[in-house]
C-alpha cells in the first residue's frame, strides 16, 4: 500500500467518526487520530455499503481496537 492509499483510507475513517460524533469531537480526540492511522495502515478491507453500514463498521472496530492503541 502506498502513501496516497494510506492517506485516503485515513480520511475515509476520519469522516465516518465525524459523521457519528461531530467534527469538533474528532478533532479533539488524539485516540481517534491514532486509531484511524492504525486502521489506514492495516490490511483490513475498506468497508462498503451505505454510510450507516460504514459508520457501524468503524464503531465496531473502535470498540474492538480502541482500548489497545
Amino acid at each position: 500500500m502506498d502513501r496516497e492509499q494510506i492517506r485516503l483510507r485515513y480520511g475515509f475513517a476520519m469522516t465516518a467518526f465525524a459523521r457519528m460524533y461531530g467534527v469538533l469531537w474528532v478533532e479533539g480526540s488524539h485516540n481517534v487520530h491514532i486509531f484511524c492511522k492504525k486502521w489506514s495502515e492495516s490490511g483490513e478491507p475498506t468497508p462498503t455499503g451505505s454510510l450507516v453500514e460504514v459508520n457501524f463498521y468503524f464503531k465496531d472496530r473502535w470498540e474492538a481496537w480502541g482500548g489497545y492503541l
